[in-house]
């Protein structure tokens, strides 16, 4: 699988990050939302099953166990909420280093409800899910979340700001589902081998 290459780039930023010319550069939090509010479900009965998701049930470089339920009357609160097609990404230390973060799926009953140490991106109608999977992924978005981390020792985390004020280059909808077209054909198989390459250049254009 081979895509021509763009045939402009441009520098942003202190760090030389380059995206292609025909990406409208903005801050991620004109296009996402971030850890929704627990209301939306407010209108489910307590006895309502979904799927619960503790921290090691959401896979390295993707995934996420998605068997175990729990009745939703005992989740609302402690929990962090997530719905079906959200993306969801380790905040505390080893965690978002080691790359844990996944898109929800498959939820019972398209909810879930998971350990307090994960942020939640919802994007809006401008951005494939698949392609924010693959942002958050990025050794970049890595690397400069890590710099942002607050706290001591094995209790420090990336804050909800780091990802709302991101500042990325925005492809098309057609090219981002391009983007992750070929991330998963370049990824698969085994998902447990791979780690995302030049992401930085081709995808995140984050600056």
């Amino acid at each position: 699988m081979k895509y021509p290459a763009y045939p402009a780039y441009a520098e942003k930023g202190a760090n030389g990050t380059t995206f292609p010319t025909t990406w409208p550069v903005q801050r991620l939090r004109f296009h996402i939302q971030s850890n929704p509010v627990k209301s939306e479900v407010a209108h489910l009965a307590p006895e309502t099953l979904v799927t619960f998701v503790p921290m090691e049930a959401v896979g390295e470089w993707g995934g996420m166990d998605t068997s175990a339920e729990r009745e939703v009357g005992d989740l609302s609160n402690g929990y962090t909420y997530f719905a079906d097609g959200d993306v969801v990404i380790a905040k505390i230390t080893p965690c978002f280093e080691n790359g844990k973060g996944a898109i929800a799926q498959g939820l019972s009953n398209g909810v879930g409800f998971g350990t307090t140490e994960l942020h939640v991106i919802r994007p809006d109608e401008h951005l494939s899910n698949r392609w924010v999977f693959y942002l958050t992924m990025s050794h970049l978005f890595r690397k400069r979340g890590e710099a942002e981390m607050y706290g001591a020792g094995g209790q420090k985390r990336v804050p909800e700001d780091f990802i709302r004020n991101l500042r990325i280059g925005i492809p098309s909808t057609a090219e981002q589902e391009q983007i992750a077209d070929f991330l998963d054909w370049r990824t698969e198989p085994p998902r447990e081998s791979w780690r995302p390459v030049g992401l930085s250049q081709a995808s995140t254009a984050v600056a």
